[in-house]
């Protein structure tokens, strides 16, 4: 989009508004877009771009990256992430996590690669597992002046598992894992002429079974009768909770159900387990359907959306496949 930075927020304020965003909220974008504006007229910035807004950032927040938790930061941050959204793709997309998930340069194209093999061979939730132990290892390289594969060695790999010695031994496995298969895969693609995943120290799990963890009657009892059920927020909830209690279902399939899953005629509910491919048909229980009905009716806001749960502030759509409703659940939790 070629416009000036006028007609930029311009287009954003009113595509919020068809969005209904609250008013609160486009009022809040409206003065870190001011802020903004009046340091490109100070700085003579002729052009509202990503390179203006980081040198915006770092002359106001002073590295920002170091203080994330800063919620003037966030809040200006999401404020100028829909400008370059629209200017770039002509629509915004719903709000974020705050961190940025980015592999720098000096690491590329070997890390972009192996992240692309990941996203072809496994799950998910995998890939971002996998993601976030490699921001890890990378950044800790890239503190230590490390800008070249080649260079890697067994000092340096013992090095950076120090720095996992504090975390448990279930972690420290998969951590171990990962470098295995980044080493393996560096090697084979020939950015080191070592094997470096030999250096990975063996890490022994647990192989002892552990008794699961449950919840009585009685507690699953309060849990529920913590839920608002007036409130349409409270009716999404008491929904997505009696699919997980009624029927056992991992949080991520209940997050993806849709409503062509439901066969209101039988009574039923088909869907595809997401971890095991394994389709499933549970007949539609009493409770469970006259809480989607009174969620349906009464709840839910009016979207195009096909997923049947959705997230309550504007834009209406479905929730994010990283999203694990851990809010959700844990809201109720500390109620009870």
């Amino acid at each position: 989009m070629n416009a000036s930075f006028e007609e930029l927020t311009g287009a954003v304020d009113q595509l919020l508004r068809t969005l209904q965003y609250d008013r609160h909220t486009i009022a809040a974008y409206h003065r870190f877009w001011n802020r903004l504006s009046q340091f490109m007229e100070q700085e003579r910035i002729p052009k509202f771009n990503r390179e203006c807004w980081e040198r915006y950032c770092y002359q106001t927040y002073d590295e920002p990256s170091k203080d994330r938790a800063k919620s003037d930061y966030r809040h200006c941050r999401r404020a100028i992430t829909v400008l370059l959204e629209y200017q770039s793709n002509g629509t915004i997309y719903r709000r974020r996590s705050c961190k940025d998930h980015y592999f720098s340069q000096t690491f590329q194209p070997a890390i972009g690669e192996f992240m692309d093999f990941v996203s072809k061979t496994m799950t998910r939730t995998s890939h971002r597992q996998i993601r976030s132990r490699m921001e890890s290892f990378l950044w800790f390289l890239e503190r230590h002046g490390f800008t070249n594969y080649a260079k890697l060695n067994k000092d340096t790999i013992l090095e950076y598992w120090k720095t996992r010695a504090n975390v448990c031994r279930t972690t420290q496995t998969y951590d171990a894992y990962v470098l295995r298969k980044f080493f393996d895969f560096l090697y084979k693609h020939e950015y080191t002429i070592v094997d470096n995943s030999v250096f990975v120290p063996n890490v022994k799990g647990t192989h002892k079974g552990r008794i699961p963890s449950f919840y009585t009657t009685e507690e699953i009892t309060t849990l529920l009768s913590n839920v608002d059920r007036e409130s349409p927020i409270g009716k999404r909830d008491y929904a997505i909770l009696l699919f997980a209690v009624r029927y056992g279902m991992r949080v991520g399939d209940i997050r993806d159900l849709c409503l062509s899953n439901i066969d209101w005629n039988k009574s039923s509910f088909t869907f595809c387990q997401g971890k095991t491919g394994t389709v499933m048909t549970f007949p539609l229980l009493d409770d469970v359907a006259a809480a989607l009905i009174d969620y349906f009716k009464n709840g839910r806001p009016e979207t195009s959306c096909r997923n049947i749960f959705v997230r309550h502030n504007a834009p209406y759509e479905a929730f994010g496949q990283d999203n694990n409703l851990h809010n959700i659940i844990n809201k109720y939790m500390k109620l009870c």
